[in-house]
């Protein structure tokens, strides 16, 4: 029987989210409230209809290293830094501390929740079915359940939409991707399979005529990898601009992280 591997930060966020209350009196003053019964309740709830989709009674839940996230390294302050304001749940830690009492759980020092499903489901493959609403799942080749149904993700698909990624960027998450590209760009890019070249060209005519500026044609690409630089290149930045972002966008994989390690990703590595 295959193991539901649970994104343990966003199951109990919506669940303890789902049951907050603000109560309003004296016509000026309210007070935010949240039962931690109804939130266990509402998360057993969840977790019973995703075990009934996945066909699963083993479940192992994945949570994020609450106090140091390697990305932030990378980065500094920024990433995430949207957040930095924001409060968990009410009922949040004593809601993750029950699931941690009732439930088989894991977490990796300095790492997402993501990372340690998109590790364990390429370090077994086949053994789990991943259940996460974050798109950056997305990354990890193997079964996922998205919307009620179990579901294969090829390695090339998820090959792909890492690059898409590294080229459209998440503010949210803090890395920005290549400037003026957008997913749609970056899409059209990496399904042609072509880079951009520079060039210079000279004006015929009109008032610059002989002034020599740089033009860009597009050309096979012979590894995504190229198609991102050379967008980055058009951008005015360069490689380590990709880079970066890339090291950003990357949900680590089996390969990512060797005895209790991170490696951080490089091209063709």
């Amino acid at each position: 029987m295959k193991t539901l591997l649970i994104d343990g930060d966003m199951l109990v966020h919506r669940s303890t989210v789902a049951v907050e209350k603000d109560t309003r009196f004296l016509d000026r003053y309210h007070i935010l409230f949240s039962d931690a019964e109804s939130a266990w309740n509402v998360l057993m709830e969840t977790l019973g209809e995703l075990q009934n989709a996945a066909d699963t009674s083993e479940v192992l839940v994945t949570f994020s290293d609450p106090e140091v996230n390697f990305r932030k390294g990378l980065v500094g302050g920024d990433y995430k830094s949207h957040r930095a304001g924001s409060r968990k749940p009410l009922a949040y830690w004593e809601t993750r501390k029950r699931v941690e009492d009732n439930f088989a759980t894991t977490e990796m020092p300095t790492l997402e929740a993501d990372d340690v499903m998109g590790i364990l489901m390429t370090r077994h493959p086949g053994d789990y079915i991943l259940w996460s609403l974050d798109k950056d799942l997305k990354q990890i080749p193997g079964l996922h359940l998205v919307d009620d149904e179990v579901i294969r993700r090829p390695l090339s698909e998820c090959d792909h939409f890492f690059y898409l990624q590294t080229l459209a960027g998440d503010v949210t998450d803090g890395y920005s991707g290549c400037p003026g590209v957008g997913v749609a760009g970056a899409e059209r890019a990496l399904r042609e399979g072509s880079k951009l070249v520079a060039y210079q060209h000279e004006l015929k005519s009109g008032k610059r005529k002989g002034e020599v500026e740089t033009r860009w044609e597009e050309v096979p690409a012979d590894t995504p990898w190229e198609t991102v630089v050379s967008l980055y290149k058009k951008a005015g930045l360069g490689e380590g601009d990709a880079l970066l972002n890339a090291r950003m966008a990357r949900i680590l994989r089996n390969e990512d992280y060797a005895n209790g390690e991170i490696v951080l990703w490089t091209p063709n590595a």
